[in-house]
């Protein structure tokens, strides 16, 4: 079974790199420790960064994704 990971990624597109000694995207096991090194970034962040936010994944995919449904397909209303 694929495992809750959190992961803190940035809003600017295709960021990859790190803030001084802090990568981005980083992963954490909890919550807590990914919304306290994301608040971190946000205070240190430049002024026209648009910031970092928390994502929960399971596995590869977000939490938030849209789910596969294989019984819509047939349905009509």
């Amino acid at each position: 079974m694929p495992k809750r990971s959190f992961w803190v990624l940035s809003k600017q597109p295709k960021e990859i790199g790190g803030f001084g000694k802090r990568p981005v995207p980083a992963q954490f096991k909890t919550a807590e420790e990914a919304s306290k090194y994301c608040r971190e970034l946000n205070l240190k962040r430049g002024a026209y960064h648009p910031g970092y936010f928390v994502e929960e994944r399971i596995g590869n995919t977000p939490v938030s994704a849209p789910k596969k449904k294989a019984e819509d397909a047939g349905e009509e209303e």
